[in-house]
């Protein structure tokens, strides 16, 4: 008989507001920020582009060095350092910065660790310790904190920074308070592992059997505890990361070069920053397609499906010259980026186990970062080569369907002793 509730889903609540604070804040609301900025400090667009990709990058590339410190100092300390991180650099964007190289280094490499430190990565480590069979749940759960917030954020900044005349370090003192907030909620209520607190994942009573609180035969979970070299030699992984740079490389194409292209086809300039608000909604679905059957359904098929969507919406923003294409193009892309990123992470954690899934997902995101920073300059440079997106766009797409066939054929993968034995030992079968 339990004697006390659940505590996964007090932590998930925890873990919802860090990444509001951490993740949405910073990413959707230094937009509006740096829109300010950039015009009274008097920088170009190159310096306002650098510090963009230094800041994605960041939020990336040293994730294998967060997932040591993460392995080793746990998921709470872990969030209160990037949470502090992060605080410390929005103090430095509100205080002593007012030139563009200040503002790429505060902006791009402080505030960005700060992201990659307190964010997602160590926030949904600690979800796979505390859910197995309703991670595919979970994990959509925490990931929506980014697509809410990126409503919240930009439109709390204008009004913000309007009120304070224009002078966009408000916005930065705004960030700081929050991230100082997101620290104490990490310091009280963030808790490693449900043994720690004499539970079992997903609430479940010891007498009950690992499979019994939710889930289906038809998804595959490990229940191997892998290591992460085996797990780098294994050829799963690097499919699946092949399978997720068309999604990566034409996120960040979209970010960068969509609203240029859709003006250059004619669209106005308010119909093309719209459709970016109906492409943020459809984040929010393409999580809640993972949230409502990636506990019954194994969500690498819910992953092809999300990147064959992300494929189409590349091809329909090549000819978006009507209201009904901006929004098909929008809510493609919204669903396949928002869907298959949770869908990826829950695979991931799925097939490899929760022990290594911090450096597995470090690795990942360092790939990704990557493909999306080469994406963004591949696509501008083929325009100024070629005169238009076209081959680009294609590009992406051409990978994306290639991935969500890749995924529809892709096998589950066994740890080397198990491909001897030929067996792979799973609560449940794919």
């Amino acid at each position: 008989m339990r004697t006390t509730s659940f505590y996964g889903w007090k932590l998930l609540a925890a873990f919802w507001v860090i990444l509001f604070i951490n993740l949405a804040f910073p990413a959707y609301g230094s937009s509006v920020i740096n829109a300010y900025m950039v015009n009274d400090l008097a920088l170009d667009r190159r310096t306002l582009g650098l510090m963009v990709s230094i800041y994605m990058l960041m939020t990336g590339l040293p994730a294998p060095l967060v997932a040591m410190f993460l392995n080793r100092y746990g998921v709470r300390a872990t969030l209160i350092l990037g949470s502090t991180i992060l605080m410390l650099g929005a103090v430095g964007m509100a205080t002593f910065v007012d030139t563009g190289g200040e503002a790429v280094a505060v902006f791009g490499f402080i505030v960005g660790f700060g992201v990659m430190t307190g964010g997602a990565l160590a926030a949904q480590t600690g979800t796979a310790f505390w859910f197995v069979r309703r991670r595919a749940l979970a994990i959509s759960i925490i990931l929506s904190a980014g697509g809410i917030g990126g409503f919240v954020a930009a439109r709390t900044m204008n009004g913000l920074i309007s009120s304070f005349d224009g002078n966009w370090r408000a916005g930065w003192w705004l960030i700081a308070g929050m991230a100082l907030l997101a620290a104490l909620v990490a310091a009280l209520f963030v808790r490693e592992k449900p043994e720690d607190s004499g539970q079992l994942p997903d609430g479940r009573s010891a007498d009950e059997a690992p499979g019994a609180s939710g889930g289906s035969a038809h998804v595959h979970i490990t229940d191997e505890e892998w290591t992460f070299a085996e797990v780098l030699r294994s050829p799963t992984l690097w499919l699946l990361l092949f399978c997720s740079i068309g999604m990566s490389g034409g996120f960040t194409q979209v970010m960068a070069h969509a609203v240029v292209h859709l003006q250059d086809i004619g669209n106005s300039a308010d119909a093309a920053a719209g459709s970016f608000s109906v492409l943020v909604a459809s984040t929010l679905l393409g999580k809640l397609m993972l949230g409502v059957f990636g506990d019954r359904i194994d969500p690498r098929y819910l992953w092809a499906i999300a990147v064959g969507f992300f494929g189409i919406g590349m091809l329909i923003l090549l000819d978006a010259t009507t209201t009904f294409r901006l929004h098909v193009f929008a809510v493609c892309i919204g669903i396949g980026f928002g869907g298959g990123l949770v869908c990826m992470m829950t695979v991931l954690s799925n097939y490899f186990g929760s022990k290594v899934y911090a450096s597995v997902i470090g690795t990942t995101l360092a790939v990704q970062t990557t493909a999306g920073a080469l994406g963004s300059f591949i696509a501008g440079d083929l325009y100024e080569r070629l005169g238009s997106y076209t081959s680009a766009f294609v590009g992406i797409a051409v990978l994306c369907f290639a991935g969500t066939l890749l995924l529809f054929v892709l096998r589950p993968p066994m740890r080397p002793q198990q491909q001897v034995a030929g067996r792979i030992p799973v609560r449940a079968r794919s």
